[in-house]
């Protein structure tokens, strides 16, 4: 993902890890479920079929 916005707010959130003003847990928490709302809002577009042309076609850039 390459938003300095969304990278901000993640550094922003392990700094509050590391000063102690939210737990770990807490911060994986959100994480997660900011994750797993985005990755459903990809899902339900319904554009498998290009996301799998997609990949196949950056794929050949790497070695396996």
């Amino acid at each position: 993902m390459l938003d300095p916005a969304l990278t901000a707010s993640w550094e922003k959130g392990l700094t509050l890890v590391a000063e102690g003003s939210i737990t770990e847990e807490e911060y994986m928490r959100k994480l997660d479920d900011f994750v797993t709302r985005r990755t459903n809002i990809v899902k339900q577009m319904g554009n498998q079929a290009f996301l799998y042309r997609q990949f196949d076609h950056a794929a050949k850039n790497y070695k396996t």
